[in-house]
């Protein structure tokens, strides 16, 4: 495992822990898209359906049933512990526009016409996008809590860093997975925005990150 790989998963599994120990301390949800959070725990469900078939390494199974377990806590304090902060009417977005696109995509573009090759690469392309409705919704309020910007920062740092993996597994293996690559490209597109108001406003110290209204 070469070093992007394993600082783009903590990346990510801080990124969980930031917004768990954000709802757990201020027992709210304010702020946070249950919607986004409902497609990672899709994301990681399809993805991981071999975690009881095939087994890498220790290392990967472990990672599959953290990202699982986070992913559905996550899920379980946004609708159920502290349903009642959980702000609906913001998290407006339609999360059928990414979902049937998406379930036709990994149809039509996949490695194997097998149930579980399409459902890896349904998650692929799910996660590519996953984010959008949290997006939607810190545009749509026009500010958002500098905690979940740093969530947000590191699942983006995520994203960059498997980038750097991929470029490196190329140039040292000879492995290029197409579809992983240009769905994290777009993903990492996503998040460009982003980076430059969470430097630009949140690192010099602002409580909140205050976003132009949508017109």
């Amino acid at each position: 495992m070469n070093i992007f790989r394993l600082a783009g998963d903590v990346s990510h599994i801080v990124a969980i822990i930031i917004l768990l120990v954000k709802i757990w301390r201020s027992k709210s949800c304010a702020g946070i898209s249950g919607k986004s959070q409902v497609l990672f725990a899709l994301v990681f469900t399809t993805r991981y359906l071999d975690l009881f078939t095939s087994v890498i390494s220790i290392y990967n199974t472990v990672m599959k049933v953290v990202f699982l377990a986070l992913a559905y806590a996550t899920v379980y304090l946004i609708y159920m512990r502290f349903r009642s902060t959980f702000d609906s009417e913001s998290d407006s977005f339609r999360v059928e526009f990414l979902l049937v696109p998406v379930a036709g995509l990994s149809f039509l573009e996949n490695y194997a016409f097998a149930p579980l090759e399409i459902l890896w690469t349904f998650s692929i392309y799910l996660e590519s996008v996953a984010i959008l409705p949290q997006l939607f919704m810190i545009t749509k309020t026009g500010e958002a809590e500098s905690i979940t910007t740093h969530y947000l920062f590191f699942l983006g740092l995520y994203r960059a860093l498997y980038l750097a993996n991929w470029v490196w597994r190329y140039h040292t293996e000879g492995f290029f997975d197409q579809i992983a690559v240009v769905s994290g490209v777009v993903q990492t597109i996503f998040y460009c925005d982003f980076f430059y108001l969470y430097v630009t406003r949140v690192l010099r110290g602002s409580g909140k990150m205050s976003l132009p209204m949508p017109i």
